[in-house]
């Protein structure tokens, strides 16, 4: 599979550097990941409990999601549409069998900290998150998995080397985290497929439009996190946390 459905040139028509920086900085600056980095074992359940809603949605988000072929035709032409269209449907079902194994590598790491029942507590950014998932506003909805895949990597490389972190698991290992940075090798990854359909759909044929939708919800994370923290590491939850593992 080549490594683009509908655009070579993606990397020059988004500000990719920009995008990133800003997932990183808004992980890296999140109190919730900062404790959970520094060994806070609350702080790590906490992470876990609070956003496994958006995980385990998240794969039903892509599942349901409709993609017409009408709108890539008259933009790209019937012959351009239909030679990618396969690959690009094969690609979707490939990421939506991946988001089940993260969901299931979620889970699991979830058991390494103890926790066997993440239950189904979610706090408002959370929900919205969700919500945002189930849009049909198809440059929206690409745009927002393209800002999960930003999120997803950024933490994933931020706590994926902290031993006082992965420590925390009897595994010692974070496996959600590793599998979000495995090289896609001449695979597109998730986010060149998420850029690529939201620049496809797109019908203002503005980079700054779909980056801004990008952004949104790299910053929409941060305050679902902010929420998790306050909701589920106050003093009365935290406790309860701590006795999950026991």
């Amino acid at each position: 599979m080549q490594a683009h459905l509908f655009h070579a040139d993606n990397e020059r028509y988004f500000d990719l550097s920009y995008l990133r920086q800003s997932a990183a900085e808004l992980v890296s600056g999140l109190s919730l990941i900062r404790k959970a980095k520094c060994g806070d074992k609350a702080a790590a359940i906490a992470l876990k409990v609070g956003f496994w809603p958006f995980v385990r949605e998240f794969e039903l988000a892509i599942d349901q999601q409709t993609l017409p072929r009408e709108p890539l035709a008259k933009k790209f032409g019937d012959s351009v549409m239909r030679r990618v269209f396969a690959r690009m449907a094969r690609a979707l079902r490939e990421m939506k069998s991946e988001e089940g194994s993260h969901a299931a590598h979620w889970r699991k790491d979830a058991e390494c900290l103890g926790v066997n029942d993440l239950g189904d507590h979610r706090v408002f950014g959370v929900q919205e998150l969700i919500d945002r998932a189930y849009t049909k506003d198809l440059p929206g909805f690409f745009a927002m998995l393209a800002g999960t895949e930003f999120i997803a990597e950024e933490l994933s490389h931020y706590l994926i080397e902290a031993e006082d972190f992965t420590d925390l698991f009897n595994r010692r290992r974070w496996v959600w985290g590793e599998v979000h940075i495995v090289p896609h090798d001449d695979a597109p990854s998730h986010l060149a497929i998420d850029l690529d359909l939201a620049r496809a759909y797109d019908v203002t044929e503005s980079p700054a439009t779909i980056q801004q939708m990008i952004l949104d919800t790299i910053l929409l994370f941060g305050k679902a996190a902010d929420e998790v923290e306050n909701t589920l590491l106050a003093s009365s939850e935290r406790a309860w946390l701590t006795q999950l593992d026991a």
